[in-house]
């Protein structure tokens, strides 16, 4: 069977379709124009202004927020991140105006589609960000790897008991060469993760020889929303040309009777 079957090109998210990709049977799903075209290229130019103009957080990519990844082991930058959460949803909504805010968009679609609803996560009782808007420039790449809430943190830190993540991106823009995103069907278990902890820390850069050789790659175009399987290795290619812009975050399952979490 080919790779190719692992991604489901939708016209809107359902249950039955966030439930397959949670549980492996797609990689990778994919709705074109979830975000109006006209839209991201009122919104973009502004936010391409503010990241540039600001003392935005540096890496792979570039935001105008730290995302948890970044904060969790560092006090005083949590507490900057965790009182973010609500004027970040605010900010991106004025921005947006008139026209729907892109990060209340898919909040509302992931409500309506999931049995138990979605919300924002919550760490020690504060809600936590969500939407992060992320600028990659000529050069920059993510190498393939895993994004486990549960593996980074440790199981007894996170709130709820997930049994899924996702990774959501809507494309404000997209580069003129490079940046696809790569997603393996290859989920490195916490047994198979425990002795490459200290090589990989966070499951982060994974070496090529890990994993398939077939890949699934998707050229994202403005507008669509693609969500990935977390648990299983994904890459963003080197941009070559240009730089885009996405609205990013995680969604966790707790159970089809739970709302779905979601963070940045």
């Amino acid at each position: 069977m080919s790779i190719d079957s692992k991604l489901a090109t939708v016209g809107a998210l359902d249950a039955e379709v966030l439930t397959a990709l949670f549980a492996g049977t797609y990689i990778a799903v994919r709705v074109p124009n979830f975000y109006d075209a006209q839209y991201c290229k009122n919104l973009v130019e502004p936010l391409y202004e503010k990241i540039d103009n600001d003392a935005a957080t540096g890496g792979i990519y570039e935001s105008d927020i730290d995302s948890f990844w970044n904060v969790m082991n560092d006090e005083a930058r949590r507490e900057r991140y965790l009182d973010a959460a609500l004027p970040v949803q605010h900010r991106m909504r004025a921005m947006s105006a008139p026209h729907p805010s892109p990060v209340d968009q898919l909040r509302l679609a992931l409500d309506e589609a999931w049995p138990g609803g979605a919300t924002l996560m919550t760490m020690a009782g504060r809600k936590m960000p969500f939407g992060i808007t992320r600028l990659w420039r000529t050069g920059k790449e993510a190498l393939p790897h895993q994004d486990l809430l549960w593996r980074e943190v440790g199981p007894d830190q996170v709130p709820v008991e997930l049994v899924g993540q996702l990774g959501v991106n809507i494309y404000l823009d997209t580069a003129d060469e490079g940046g696809e995103l790569e997603t393996w069907d290859r989920y490195i278990t916490d047994e198979e993760y425990e002795p490459l902890r200290e090589t990989y820390p966070g499951s982060y850069g994974y070496a090529r020889d890990l994993l398939p050789e077939e890949s699934l790659l998707i050229s994202p175009e403005v507008g669509d929303l693609i969500m990935v399987n977390t648990t299983r290795a994904h890459a963003v290619r080197k941009i070559t040309g240009g730089r885009r812009m996405t609205v990013s975050g995680f969604v966790g399952n707790a159970g089809t009777d739970q709302p779905l979490r979601c963070w940045s």
